[in-house]
């Protein structure tokens, strides 16, 4: 009794996409757009020095309960 083959493909799943055009543009960046990524960084900044403050307080209330700290 013969296994039958399995015959592997190696194309790809889809055909890549080109663009018309694919010359660089010459304008530079919008400001408000490094403005708006800026903002982000800032607030992600603040957000993680924040949860970090929050953890370090909450680790500080559970020595205090424990006795372990003043």
């Amino acid at each position: 009794m013969t296994c039958p083959t399995r015959e592997t493909h190696s194309a790809p799943l889809h055909a890549p996409t080109v663009r018309l055009d694919d010359e660089l543009s010459e304008t530079p960046a919008h400001p408000a757009s490094w403005l708006n990524k800026l903002g982000w960084l800032a607030m992600i900044w603040g957000g993680s020095v924040s949860a970090l403050g929050l953890v370090s307080l909450a680790l500080r209330r559970f020595m205090q309960a424990a006795g372990l700290a003043p």
